[in-house]
């Protein structure tokens, strides 16, 4: 009789895991934007990003022709390049000669960056809207 009980419970727990599975799973309360939410999102706009590490506020403005303008709030400095961006996410900028590629994520409402989806990656930069 104890079989018949043990054997749905398990169907049960086998089912709503691959509901889960299919879900995305936000690390530390992170979502992780696609593609398709970075190009609806950021492309067109001009973002004002705080660096968390080293306190620069800077401009940025993607442009969907793939080039970037930046501009340094903090002190001296411009520069422009290029941007591309992965089927997954992550998205590269190249400027003089270096290049530097973010995740971009919200948390809470808010935009920000990270270097890699990794749980304990830690927050690059933080945006908002111009």
């Amino acid at each position: 009789m104890l079989a018949r009980p043990v054997v749905i419970l398990m169907w049960w727990c086998i089912a709503a895991a691959s509901v889960i599975a299919d879900e995305p799973v936000p690390i530390h309360d992170r979502v992780f934007l696609s593609k398709a939410d970075i190009e609806r999102t950021l492309i067109g706009r001009a973002i004002i990003s705080n660096n968390l590490a080293s306190g620069m506020v800077s401009r940025w403005q993607f442009h969907s022709d793939g080039h970037v303008d930046f501009v340094n709030r903090s002190g001296p400095g411009r520069a422009s390049g290029t941007w591309i961006l992965d089927a997954d996410g992550l998205m590269c900028v190249t400027m003089v000669l270096r290049t530097g590629c973010r995740y971009w994520f919200s948390k809470e409402g808010a935009i920000a960056n990270t270097n890699s989806k990794e749980p304990d990656a830690p927050t690059v930069a933080e945006i908002r809207f111009e």
